[in-house]
């Protein structure tokens, strides 16, 4: 039957709250059982540090010294080689050969100093850092 509202209907204190259902806000939770797994998982690893690298230091004072140095780069040991106190000739031929010796093994030969030179093996980076930090300590200028 239809119903008929009027005017008097507006001003009635009917208390509606009781004709409703309560509603509940739903969250709606999506589980990455991937994500949980590795939450529960995950630690915390300090980071290891590069091992440090030791240097072999070679002050010829003649060309048989070359053996020494060929030695230790092939054991992929970085070298420095000190020709402060070598003669011009014997500079010359101990450059030539170290660097006959690093483009053989795939190295490389930097001018530290002056006269002093570092050949490193294909394995080892000097980065620009490093060589800042051992310039600063003096570490080139004991020779």
């Amino acid at each position: 039957e239809p119903y008929e509202h009027t005017y008097e209907d507006l001003t009635d204190e009917r208390d509606y709250d009781d004709d409703f259902d309560e509603v509940r806000t739903v969250r709606k939770i999506t589980r990455y059982p991937d994500l949980d797994r590795a939450r529960k998982t995950a630690s915390i690893h300090s980071v290891p540090q590069p091992p440090q690298v030791r240097v072999h230091i070679v002050e010829p004072r003649n060309f048989n010294d070359c053996q020494q140095i060929a030695d230790k780069y092939k054991e992929n040991i970085p070298v420095i080689i000190n020709l402060q106190l070598s003669d011009a000739d014997l500079s010359k031929r101990l450059i030539d050969f170290a660097s006959g010796l690093t483009y053989a093994l795939d190295g490389g030969m930097q001018k530290v100093a002056d006269r002093v030179f570092l050949l490193t093996p294909n394995n080892v980076d000097v980065s620009a850092e490093e060589r800042r930090r051992l310039l600063e300590k003096g570490f080139f200028n004991q020779f």
